[in-house]
């Protein structure tokens, strides 16, 4: 009964907020997704959290690829009160569709995704759509593609004569290499062309990439060319030859939870910095804050590296501090190491080294029962565990490479005190890339076995002692076990089966349609710890076909995946999923609306019989969740203004064998964005939701959100200087009711309601002059009035520099 009450209230809380959710107890999450996202590089997301747990958020990333891919990528974002936002690189391939996923960390070590069950392969999904790009009228000046120019005489200027009534030339960027110098001393704006004259740039091939907006911050245009900067033999390095840049930031925030019974303040300051002289280049990254403790795994961050690039691509790096390797993604992916890194790359041969640790070593802690039974009771700590990973590889990535991944983790058995079960593991792995016609077909390819030790307290036990239990000792003499020690250490924890993974993926790109196939499997025994978040006892296929028809306006994706687990038959009974999706966009060239539809279905079920003797032991599963969601815009101009109107509706259905266990929710969501013909933005939205859960017998439940918001933005230029002021204001007036009802008998009937309402202020200042930085003020308020009576306000003042 109280298993069922308990999933009847966590079901009805899962689609309130948008599609946010409660996470662990006392965390909102709020996200609204981007359905459709069009004539766009960056795809600009933004998470709001709002914390009253009492322990605070110490990281928040972004795991994304583009659909059918095998490998997330991972980005860190940037925090701003309630706020996590981050921008994606969208480049323009063809590939239209980008999933992703959160994993929120908390203070005490604590980790989440969202959603929840991302590592099944429930996640957020982006249509992208690429309008025609007026690239080829950006006419190159200098310097011209492919050209070899001294390093010291380095101008990059670009014309678009014909495209100055489209474009808007101050909204113009420019990325030299991954950096954008938009806001360098040494770049100029004209109407119809823009110049870069750095004093000094890295000898080596360098790229160029230019991207020109209208405006309304729609990308019209954008152009990509390489050039080798070579050192002259006359020149004579100088201190003016060493260029650097970088950035700045230090931030003060105060949070003032529950009326004022939790106090937090937060303060935290960064410093980047990059620069070079021929051809090295050299650049850190420093981060403090006040969160930082020793009973903590670190949050400050520190990274230095320096880098020598020798011809057409080739380069040794090395780098110290905190990073996330890329090695075999089965092995070593998506973890902070702490420590050194060296990299090699000379395409015919490649090698990469790491060794540092994942986990600092925080002491446990014995407390005594002060009263007459003086009993101890230990709180573990944790071990600091060290890495140690290398991979040879041998190609340049482009149409081969084969590399090979050796892998040690251990935790180091002295680190503390009192501890419980220090682990050890060993790993080898190999990948295969070919990529053919122009990559158009790419095969994949990743292996890796393992062996795992999960407590190697008090070290390997002797060889006498391990013969004695053995029982056919006669072929493991002792050379092998002294072998075998140096690989892991020997107890009666260690697993003796290796565990293995693999995984295999063929992409084909042909006649506008982009064809994956990915084949995985991870046995239940297979350890990396370097790569901890792997769902492992799974195996299955996905499949996602895309296709680009009418002239790129309209793009369909249909996937389908199939897993299940069990792979070493252990378990009573195997569970399946089954997914089930598909995205069809419609991108117009004219004055129509755009429209997204998609569908998903999703199933599990693991052959248990509901009233089985085996549902005793065995919860049985046998549920099915359909969602379909639809999204429209429309721009128009009315009253001489410039408008943009999203309609966005989402109905989910899931259906269990237990009848509690059901849900079903309604989303309706309208927004009207208008541009004025003065610097003001403003926002209207309405957003209703409806939810109902557990419709039995004995029990139901229900949930109802409605919100009203309007924002505005206002920018004040040149009021000084060459200065700008942002002014942003927001406000969310929310009602929720929920209701949950059990029905103890005929004549007597258990309920339990809330009602209240949910206000939200957002206010915003910010103010940049580029000589001298950007200085932001902000408030959130969050306000509760009804069966929930509190208030939260967190206010902040940050001030960024970058040169």
């Amino acid at each position: 009964m109280k298993f069922r009450k308990l999933y009847l209230l966590s079901s009805l809380i899962l689609f309130a907020l948008f599609t946010g959710i409660f996470a662990r107890s006392g965390v909102e999450i709020e996200f609204d997704p981007i359905k459709m996202l069009r004539n766009s590089n960056r795809l600009p997301l933004e998470l709001t959290i709002s914390n009253f747990s009492g322990v605070p958020v110490s990281e928040v990333v972004v795991l994304y690829r583009y659909s059918g891919d095998s490998r997330f990528q991972i980005k860190q974002m940037n925090n701003e009160g309630l706020h996590y936002y981050a921008s994606l690189t969208v480049k323009n391939t063809s590939e239209n569709m980008i999933e992703y996923y959160y994993r929120i960390r908390y203070m005490d070590q604590r980790s989440e995704t969202f959603p929840g069950d991302a590592a099944s392969g429930n996640l957020f999904r982006t249509a992208l759509q690429y309008d025609r790009n007026y690239g080829e009228d950006i006419v190159i000046i200098s310097p011209e593609p492919d050209e070899h120019i001294y390093s010291n005489e380095v101008v990059i200027t670009a014309s678009f004569a014909r495209l100055t009534d489209m474009i808007d030339v101050e909204k113009s960027k420019l990325f030299l290499d991954n950096w954008e110098v938009t806001r360098s001393r040494y770049l100029q704006k004209f109407d119809d062309f823009i110049s870069f004259s750095p004093r000094q740039i890295p000898a080596g091939r360098h790229r160029i990439w230019l991207e020109l907006y209208d405006k309304n911050s729609v990308l019209v245009a954008s152009k990509e060319w390489y050039f080798t900067a070579i050192r002259s033999r006359i020149s004579v390095t100088s201190e003016e030859d060493f260029q650097i840049n970088g950035r700045f930031f230090a931030e003060a925030r105060r949070e003032n939870l529950q009326d004022g019974s939790q106090i937090n303040d937060y303060n935290q300051t960064g410093l980047q910095l990059n620069g070079g002289v021929d051809a090295f280049e050299y650049g850190g990254r420093l981060y403090f804050n006040n969160q930082e403790s020793a009973d903590r795994q670190p949050i400050n961050r520190f990274s230095g590296y320096a880098r020598l690039n020798f011809w057409n691509h080739r380069y040794l790096k090395v780098a110290v501090g905190d990073a996330y390797p890329k090695f075999n993604s089965l092995i070593m992916q998506n973890i902070l190491l702490r420590g050194y890194q060296t990299s090699l790359f000379l395409k015919f041969l490649n090698i990469d080294f790491a060794k540092g640790k994942t986990l600092r070593a925080i002491e446990g802690e014995i407390t005594t029962d002060t009263t007459a039974s003086g009993q101890q009771s230990i709180r573990a700590g944790t071990y600091r565990r060290n890495i140690l990973a290398v991979r040879p590889s041998f190609g340049d990535g482009k149409i081969f490479q084969l590399g090979f991944t050796y892998l040690k983790g251990r935790d180091d058995t002295t680190s503390i005190q009192f501890g419980l079960n220090p682990q050890e593991n060993t790993a080898l792995g190999a990948d295969l890339m070919l990529g053919l016609d122009k990559q158009r077909i790419l095969l994949e390819g990743n292996i890796g076995t393992s062996v795992y030790n999960r407590n190697i307290t008090g070290g390997s036990i002797p060889y006498d002692t391990l013969i004695a239990t053995l029982q056919d000792s006669s072929d493991f003499k002792e050379e092998y076990y002294n072998l075998a020690k140096k690989i892991i250490t020997i107890n009666q924890y260690l697993i003796l089966r290796p565990g293995v993974a693999y995984q295999g993926r063929i992409r084909l790109r042909y006649f506008r349609n982009n064809l994956s196939l990915l084949y995985e499997s991870i046995d239940e025994d297979y350890y990396s710890l370097g790569q901890p978040y792997m769902l492992r006892d799974n195996r299955g296929f996905h499949l996602v076909d895309n296709w680009s028809l009418l002239k790129n306006q309209v793009f369909l994706t249909v996937g389908y995946r199939r897993y299940h687990n069990n792979l070493q038959e252990t378990k009573a009974h195997t569970s399946t999923n089954k997914n089930l999706y598909f995205n069809l966009s419609y991108f117009p060239m004219k004055n129509l609306p755009e429209m997204t539809f998609g569908f998903n279905n999703y199933t599990r079920d693991n052959g248990v019989p509901e009233d089985s003797l085996n549902s005793i032991l065995n919860r049985p599963e046998d549920n099915k969740t359909n969602t379909i969601n639809f999204t429209t815009s429309y721009r128009f101009n009315l009253a001489n203004l410039r408008h943009r109107i999203s309609l966005n509706l989402m109905n989910y259905r899931r259906s269990d064998i237990f009848k509690y266990a059901e849900s079903r929710s309604d989303y309706f969501s309208l927004n009207l964005k208008s541009n004025f013909n003065v610097p003001l933005q403003t926002l209207l939205e309405f957003i209703l939701q409806q939810t109902e859960t557990g419709k039995d017998t004995d029990r139901e439940g229900t949930l109802s959100f409605t919100t009203f918001g309007a924002g505005i933005n206002y920018v004040f230029e040149n009021l000084f200087t060459r200065d700008r002021l942002t002014l942003n204001a927001k406000a969310r007036f929310g009602k929720i009711s929920s209701e949950y009802k059990l029905y103890v008998d005929p004549q007597s009937t258990g309920s339990t309601s809330f009602d209240y309402n949910r206000n939200y202020f957002s206010f915003r200042l910010n103010y940049t002059v580029p000589r001298f930085g950007n200085i932001g003020l902000l408030a959130d308020i969050l306000a509760y009035s009804g069966d929930k009576n509190k208030k939260d306000v967190i206010y902040s003042a940050r001030y960024d520099y970058s040169f």
